[in-house]
Parts: structure tokens; C-alpha cells; sequence
């Protein structure tokens, strides 16, 4: 998949999603701020409730949703024979996909009205959907070849080199025009003793401020007089080097908390399909079967 097609793809899949959950809550708003005493008079109630078709049918294909979601990452993940479909980052984009969309549509299946064992089970649920997107910010600040594998800090200096000697080589940029770039990448100060708040910080400011870094690149740039022709593409290449530096500053520590991560999503989600299977155990045992 080459890049305008990845954006293409993932704009697809972000459009469905908000689409669905907007026109679904503006279908259904009238209800869901209804008092709950004054819902059964609602001209809508027997679709709307709970086990009403409507809603139930949004708990059906938000589950239905969600258990594909894992079940199609997992196995892409942790078998073997299955790596040789498709890179595994475009898996895990569908699996956030629909493991964002599910739950929202579940929420609407409870029609914002739950307790009990079923509240435990939709916490469990908002917590693995809120891990799962902190665990995929932390993952994209994981470098990665273009198989999809996780690069060491080896690895990182390697191509970071290579990028300089190619301002060398290939723009002929001076060691004093490359000691000046480079110090517009230096990393924040015992960032790899920082805790989850402050890394997470470093990396959103680090984020956020590309358009400054390059252009205080483009500045220092100017100063060296470099060729107009080919200011576009050191740019590109300066940027890259310094996300480079910055990855490599906080790789080990983002890759011990992403470890970590794992103790919260892997129990919750345990935790969210054991309370599940219960539910629709109960569901269908009582008779509450859908349209099937």
C-alpha cells in the first residue's frame, strides 16, 4: 500500500467511524436524554430499549466488532503463518478501527443505562479502548523498518549516520553547517530517566512542533547558503535525523512502558470478554435473540 493510499485508507476508515457514531446518536438523542421514568412513554421505546431491536442490534454488531478486531490483530500478531499477509501496522489500524467503533456502539446498546456486572464489563471495555489508544502513540514512537519491526538503538545511530554523510556526500554541506543541524535535534536532559507523564509530554511537544523545527531548519539552512534546488530535500532529510536522535533518546524507555502496558490492557480485556460471554449467555437463555 503506497503512502496516498495509506492516507486514503485510514481517512476512510476515521470518516466511517465518526459518521457512524454521529448519525446514530442524532438518530436517537431525543431518548438518550429522556429521564429514565419517562422513556417508556417514548413513541420509539420498544426499538430503543435495551433489548429493543435497534439497540440490541447495536450491542450485537458493537460486540461482533470488537471480537473480530482482537481476534484479527492477535492472530496476525502471534502466528506464524499469518505474517506473511499484509504489514501488521495496517492490522493494528483496523483492529483501533473497530475496537473504537464497537464500544460506542455498545454504549448505545445500553442506551447510556447500565449497573451491576454490566457496568463492570463496560469500564472494562472504556479502559481497554482508552489503553489501546495511549498504547498506540506510545507504538508509533517505536522506529520501525518497512517490514514493520521494531529497530534497536544500534540500528538508529546506524541510518542516523548514513543521513548525515548523505548532507556530506550528497549536498556538500560543511562539518560546521552539520554540527549547527544538528544540535536542533538535541535531546531533552535525562529524558530517559522521565516517568509516563513527563515522556508523554516530551513526545506531544516533540509532536506538535514540527512546523517550528522545520523551519529553524530551514533557517540555519539559509545561513549556510544552501542550493534552493535542494533545500526541500535536506529539509527532509534533517527532520528525519533528528526524529531519529529524539526516538533513540527515549527508545528504551518507551519500549519498558509499553511493556507495562500491556498489565493494564491484556487483564481488562480478559476481564471485559469473561463479563460478556456471561451477558449474552444470560441474553440469550432469556430469550433475548434478535432477529435470529
Amino acid at each position: 500500500m503506497n503512502p496516498l493510499s495509506h492516507r486514503f485508507f485510514l481517512f476512510f476508515l476515521i470518516s466511517i467511524g465518526v459518521f457512524t457514531a454521529v448519525v446514530v446518536l442524532a438518530r436517537n438523542l431525543e431518548y438518550y436524554i429522556l429521564p429514565m421514568e419517562e422513556r417508556p412513554f417514548y413513541e420509539r421505546y420498544n426499538d430503543l430499549k435495551p433489548s429493543g431491536i435497534e439497540s440490541h442490534g447495536y450491542g450485537i454488531i458493537g460486540t461482533a466488532m470488537i471480537t473480530i478486531g482482537v481476534i484479527m490483530y492477535s492472530s496476525r500478531k502471534r502466528v506464524r503463518a499469518f505474517r506473511q499477509f499484509g504489514k501488521i501496522k495496517h492490522y493494528l489500524e483496523v483492529h483501533i478501527f473497530l475496537c473504537l467503533l464497537g464500544p460506542v456502539l455498545v454504549l448505545y446498546h445500553t442506551t447510556f443505562k447500565f449497573g451491576g456486572l454490566v457496568a463492570v464489563s463496560f469500564w472494562s471495555m472504556s479502559a481497554v479502548a482508552l489503553s489501546g489508544l495511549l498504547g498506540r502513540y506510545l507504538y508509533q514512537h517505536i522506529p520501525k523498518n518497512i517490514e514493520g519491526n521494531e529497530l534497536s538503538a544500534k540500528e538508529l545511530e546506524e541510518n542516523g549516520q548514513k543521513m548525515l554523510d548523505s548532507l556530506h556526500t550528497t549536498y556538500a554541506l560543511n562539518e560546521q553547517a552539520v554540527k549547527a543541524l544538528r544540535e536542533l535535534g538535541k535531546p531533552m536532559a535525562h529524558i530517559e530517566e522521565a516517568g509516563l507523564l513527563k515522556l508523554l509530554w516530551y513526545l506531544l511537544i516533540n509532536d506538535l512542533s514540527q512546523k517550528r523545527r522545520i523551519m529553524m531548519i530551514r533557517n540555519t539552512l539559509n545561513k549556510y547558503s544552501v542550493d534552493k534546488h535542494s533545500m526541500k530535500k535536506v529539509i527532509a532529510i534533517v527532520n528525519d535525523h533528528i526524529v531519529f536522535q529524539q526516538r533513540i533518546a527515549v527508545l528504551e524507555k518507551v519500549q519498558e512502558i509499553f511493556h507495562y502496558w500491556h498489565v493494564v490492557h491484556l487483564p481488562f480485556s480478559i476481564i471485559m470478554f469473561v463479563i460478556l460471554l456471561v451477558h449474552v449467555g444470560v441474553a440469550v437463555t432469556f430469550g433475548y435473540t434478535w432477529i435470529f
